[in-house]
């Protein structure tokens, strides 16, 4: 009888040896990372001045963005040349956004030791050090230099991470780095799809630089659409090859009823947003570093009223066995929620009163033998890697969190707790957001120029464009919107100092969660329970958290139901159990187009996505919010302005909120 092998989703990270201690090679290819006698040398000669990026980045418009894709980030060497020289000649308000495909990637030891070979660009390759992101498969955003530069690398076969490039017109790369080792050692690379790939992301002024100038890499250059010249090499080598696309050719969409909306032609004006809780504040917090003027409306007569108003709530990554589509989502939203929040973080490090939270570390115990071998999985199959989780033994559980676990578990580094309220408030934090309550939108309109009107118990509105964020409870908006929201009731309990034997350490989950919240308060829970929507406190609610908090943490608590207070609220959850982020498509546009035809023609034949222009949501985020409205209001704020998207194509689709009737008909109603 043979057994079926799970699929690996690990990495191979890079072997490296190294000559005189200088420069790394690489044992896979048998190849330099870059040139012994003058790397940096030798780059400027091989992709920065036959791509023209001196004059390029000195001529940029203010507020303009330059994209440069690159086959082989190898030791950050490219990318840290062009950071100088888009720091000394680009326009301080423009945007680099230089993209990497690393199937190898250097462990951050390696990647450091190769940066000592680099005098000359000592600042730069300690921010990228400093910012290098986990090494998991797939699609990582960096920020660096104040927003100056955005640098997004794929970990992962660049013929894999190319296709999940989007195409829009704003998204298409102006020069490519073609560099990684050389064709006869590196075959896979060097294939038609990558120069059919660079065609499709491509338009009539993009650029290309490689070092070599094989026959068959500038045949197939010419193939699709590129004009290709030689000219000298550097060093040793004989000749480079450069050119510019020549020829744009047509390429149909894979998902065209996911396509991206166009993008609002006022980069700046008026927005409203619905709806005051984590999702809300998130967009706002992007439209007004965007420069965009909002208006806040909620219903309720304060902000975070429902499970944005719990005095805690835990972030940490989805650790699944398969790594799949949720993990990879929600290794996006931690990630994003990261760079939103810890600089907020480092900002009130000295500040007691209101903290944000905790971000030092989490730890999530196995309190079932499923959630332990999920775990053990993950560790054997994605190769999870030591800044992002670390396994503990029960004891090691024991003392991180300061009471005693009842099993073994895991450490996320960068997890923790976050007080949602005070996170919402700083992201409201600007001249230019201003927050009304006890405002309940009872219509969304929109007027004959294509602007907005929003009308309240009280007042209308006008807005070039509104997003919609109101979570679980306004099921009348919901239904207008198309969006399958279902209402899940959780009760949380609150802990006094006096009610607990020792203070928690550190933030913990286990069927639920539990974690301290600031001046000696504690808070543990939730329950889950759908359907009920009673907003009354229950004792029986109550002991199920004491239940599970206790099966987890035995020696934490000395308390009884009925001396527990709390809070319910209603978390908004998707039949998936993904957001629902984006443009709201046209409703009878979609049926018309797609739902009232055949789904098996050939995709080409379907037309594009129609929205209503300027109208968006932000919603569906359940009991995962702090992981995931950051990532959303990013992915919003880059569909409003026309930019490169924050993540893959199949993540951006994941969360499309005509996901649901699209996949009803592409399954002919079975599903």
């Amino acid at each position: 009888m043979s057994s079926t092998k799970k699929p690996s989703h690990k990495l191979t990270l890079a072997q490296v040896s190294w000559t005189n201690e200088a420069v790394p090679k690489s044992e896979q290819f048998d190849d330099f990372y870059f040139s012994t006698d003058g790397g940096m040398a030798e780059v400027e000669h091989t992709f920065i001045l036959p791509n023209a990026l001196p004059q390029r980045f000195a001529t940029l418009p203010e507020n303009g963005e330059f994209r440069i894709a690159e086959t082989g980030f190898g030791s950050g060497l490219n990318f840290l040349m062009v950071c100088e020289l888009w720091l000394k000649t680009a326009p301080k308000t423009a945007t680099l956004h230089f993209i990497s495909f690393e199937k190898y990637p250097l462990h951050i030891e390696d990647l450091s030791k190769a940066h000592l070979a680099l005098p000359g660009l000592v600042d730069e390759a300690k921010a990228l050090q400093k910012a290098y992101p986990f090494l998991l498969p797939g699609w990582h955003d960096v920020w660096l230099f104040d927003k100056q530069v955005r640098l997004t690398l794929w970990f992962g076969d660049v013929l894999k991470g190319l296709p999940e490039c989007d195409a829009s017109e704003g998204s298409k790369v102006d020069a490519w780095f073609l560099d990684g080792f050389a064709p006869a050692k590196n075959p896979d690379m060097w294939q038609p799809g990558l120069y059919q790939q660079m065609a499709r992301l491509s338009h009539l002024e993009t650029t290309f630089a490689t070092f070599t100038a094989a026959g068959d890499v500038r045949r197939a250059l010419d193939k699709t659409g590129f004009e290709v010249k030689k000219a000298s090499g550097y060093g040793k080598k004989r000749e480079i090859c450069f050119g510019q696309l020549a020829q744009e050719r047509p390429y149909s969409l894979k998902a065209p009823w996911f396509s991206r909306p166009e993008p609002v032609v006022k980069q700046t004006g008026k927005a409203i947003v619905i709806g005051a809780g984590l999702a809300g504040g998130a967009v706002a917090n992007q439209l007004a570093q965007a420069g965009w003027c909002v208006t806040v409306l909620e219903a309720e007569d304060e902000i975070a009223t429902q499970a944005s108003g719990n005095l805690a709530g835990a972030v940490h990554p989805l650790v699944t066995a398969d790594w799949n589509l949720r993990s990879q989502w929600y290794l996006q939203g931690f990630e994003a929620t990261l760079r939103a929040v810890l600089p907020w973080l480092q900002e009130t490090e000295s500040i007691e009163k209101s903290p944000l939270g905790d971000l030092t570390g989490l730890v999530q115990l196995a309190v079932s033998q499923t959630s332990a071998q999920r775990v053990a999985e993950a560790f054997e199959r994605v190769g999870l890697p030591q800044d992002f989780i670390q396994s503990l033994t029960q004891q090691q559980a024991t003392e991180l969190i300061g009471t005693q676990a009842s099993t073994s578990g895991v450490l996320f580094p960068l997890g923790g707790w976050l007080y949602p309220k005070a996170v919402i408030e700083r992201c409201f934090d600007y001249d230019n957001v201003d927050v009304q309550t006890a405002q309940k939108v009872t219509e969304i309109a929109q007027l004959a120029d294509l602007t907005w009107q929003v009308t309240t118990s009280n007042q209308q509105l006008k807005a070039d464009i509104v997003i919609v964020a109101t979570g679980s409870l306004d099921n009348d908006l919901n239904q207008k919107l198309g969006l399958p929201i279902r209402p899940v009731k959780g009760q949380v309990s609150h802990l006094q100092a006096s009610q607990q034997k020792q203070a928690l350490k550190i933030a913990v989950t286990h069927e639920g969660y539990s974690t301290a919240c600031g001046n000696g308060n504690a808070v543990t829970g939730a329950t889950f329970e759908a359907p009920d929507m009673s907003e009354t406190l229950c004792i029986e609610s109550h002991q199920v958290n004491l239940d599970m908090t206790k099966n987890a943490l035995p020696d934490w608590l000395d308390v009884e139901a009925k001396e527990l207070s709390g809070r319910i609220a209603f978390r908004p959850t998707t039949p998936d159990h993904l957001p629902i982020i984006g443009a709201i498509a046209d409703i009878d546009w979609l049926q018309e187009a797609y739902l009232s035809q055949s789904h098996t023609h050939a995709v080409y034949r379907y037309p594009k996505q129609k929205y209503q222009p300027g109208l968006y949501v932000s919603n569906g985020h359940g009991p995962r919010g702090l992981m995931s409205v950051f990532l959303a209001a990013e992915s919003l704020m880059a569909d409003i302005s026309g930019k490169a998207l924050p993540q893959p194509l199949n993540l951006y689709y994941a969360s499309h909120p005509a996901r649901f009737q699209i996949r009803h008909w592409r399954s002919a109603g079975k599903s």
